[in-house]
């Protein structure tokens, strides 16, 4: 059963990433896998992006409850050489978890994220929902691997501030993205990110989490 719901997500993931030619895509990547921090808990975390646009960026996530995680994301994005600012935040509900002794095969979380960003003479907004999977891998040293895989669907809705005659001033599509990656915390303070993304802005991103409480 287990290898046989693996399978199936490999499969749904390559039919979505047929679907992710032409949207605009993320600026912040996934960085974050399907388990949640804990209540109180909080890190920072910072990262860059290698993609069709280049991107650096912060994020503070938060943890609400036992189960739920809440991001806010703050970045820049370089379109054509003109640096602009780019903001996001998402919401994360881990629903299994295999710490718990039962039989899930791995860690998955739902949740819902919005990103904005204006360039030029245009803004992009988009909000849509998240599926994250994840699967620990305790090492001998002490520390943690994870592969972790995302899928999203949302709506991505873009605005023209003086569009070309005979142009509608927005246009808005359902987009699908799948980022895919693996997380080794190396320690109890700081975990590594690596990751390749499928979501309109294709490429690598990297990037570095500190646990702070």
């Amino acid at each position: 059963m287990k290898h046989l719901l693996l399978i199936v997500m490999l499969v749904v993931c390559l039919v979505a990433a047929q679907a992710t030619a032409g949207g605009v895509g993320s600026a912040f990547g996934t960085m974050t896998t399907a388990s949640a921090m804990g209540q109180g808990k909080a890190n920072f975390g910072a990262g860059v992006g290698i993609a069709d646009a280049t991107t650096v960026f912060g994020t503070l996530e938060y943890g609400l409850s036992r189960y739920t995680d809440g991001r806010l994301k703050l970045g820049l994005y370089d379109a054509d050489d003109d640096l602009k600012f780019t903001i996001g935040a998402d919401l994360k509900w881990q629903f299994w978890d295999m710490n718990q002794g039962r039989r899930e095969p791995f860690d998955m979380a739902f949740g819902g994220f919005f990103e904005y960003l204006s360039v030029e003479n245009f803004s992009i907004f988009q909000v849509g929902a998240m599926a994250i999977g994840s699967y620990p891998i305790a090492l001998n040293n002490g520390g943690t691997l994870s592969p972790y895989a995302k899928l999203n669907v949302r709506l991505e809705s873009l605005s023209w501030d003086d569009a070309p005659a005979g142009y509608d001033d927005s246009e808005s599509d359902i987009r699908f993205g799948l980022n895919g990656g693996v997380c080794w915390q190396a320690t109890s303070v700081i975990g590594l990110f690596g990751e390749f993304q499928l979501d309109g802005n294709d490429g690598i991103f990297l990037g570095l989490n500190f646990n702070i409480q």
